[in-house]
């Protein structure tokens, strides 16, 4: 059984939907239970999540924790977009049922395009979880800030492979809101943050497959990497697509593989929504993207058919 967790909000159910039916498409012979943590969510929400679980035989649980757990943590960057649920995965072992030992965390601006089996299988011996370095692992101030040292690296959180064993021996619940009650002024990145500095140096990196960020994509890539031919594949064939900036959903998102998003959104009820659905929108995108169109801005992302 490989067990999956997410945090959202109602705001979030159809991405949610989407990245759990990419999950199970690409992952049929495993069985998937999904425990999803929320404030609040509608029977008719939880239904929809359910009902795309069913067909594959997976099964989806829900949690409500109370509303004071995260009472003493704020969002400080990307408020507009992110909610307080994004804790929720700080405090997953005293969430979660002590029966599980590990568990998969996933963003919910994510596609899933193969199989996981392999990253679920990863050696957790002795650290608290598997993750991808972040795309901003080099920049000088993220250390500075949260105090430790450089060579620790620093991973994104939207993916994660938790050993929920450690940190229930460990209290990694217990030291996040410690240090966030002592050094509020240090957090920028929320709970990535947070992770970053209690799990500092009890983790393990695994390769860019597992969690291709937007970041990876960008122009400019090409000149920072040593064999741009052999990361182009990799660009071009995660296992795991995650849209950490632009979202496929924006009407100016220029992802080179936001495509990917849609061709799942198709198989759950938003089926056909598109955000250029209104000329409104179109006008916008066109406006967005004439600079780039004549060669007066440099591009946003890398081209991948080169």
């Amino acid at each position: 059984m490989i067990h999956i967790a997410c945090n959202i909000d109602a705001n979030f159910i159809q991405h949610c939907a989407v990245t759990l039916v990419s999950l199970f498409e690409n992952n049929k012979r495993a069985d998937i239970c999904v425990h999803i943590v929320a404030p609040y969510l509608s029977e008719a929400d939880q239904a929809i999540l359910r009902n795309l679980a069913a067909p594959y035989g997976n099964e989806v649980c829900f949690y409500y924790p109370p509303k004071d757990l995260l009472q003493c943590f704020s969002i400080k960057k990307f408020g507009k977009r992110i909610s307080m649920a994004t804790y929720y995965r700080c405090m997953f072992s005293s969430i979660l049922p002590e029966s599980l030992e590990k568990v998969l965390y996933l963003d919910c601006d994510i596609v899933i395009l193969g199989d996981i089996s392999e990253f679920w299988n990863t050696d957790l011996s002795g650290c608290g979880a598997a993750c991808v370095e972040d795309i901003g692992k080099d920049e000088d101030e993220r250390y500075e800030r949260l105090h430790y040292d450089k060579s620790c690296s620093y991973f994104n959180a939207g993916v994660l492979l938790i050993n929920l064993d450690y940190w229930r021996k460990h209290k990694v619940d217990v030291q996040c809101v410690r240090y966030f009650e002592t050094y509020p002024e240090r957090i920028q990145f929320n709970d990535q943050d947070l992770l970053n500095v209690v799990l500092c140096k009890d983790k393990v990196f695994v390769p860019l497959k597992w969690n291709m960020q937007d970041g990876f994509y960008r122009y400019g890539i090409d000149k920072r990497v040593a064999d741009w031919q052999a990361f182009r594949e990799e660009l071009l064939h995660p296992v795991i697509l995650h849209y950490t900036n632009k979202k496929p959903w924006n009407y100016d998102s220029m992802h080179p593989l936001r495509n990917e998003y849609y061709k799942y959104l198709d198989m759950t009820p938003w089926k056909g929504k598109r955000p250029l659905s209104s000329v409104k929108e179109r006008l916008k995108r066109y406006i967005k993207c004439v600079p780039y169109l004549l060669g007066l801005r440099k591009p946003k992302y890398v081209n991948l058919g080169k």
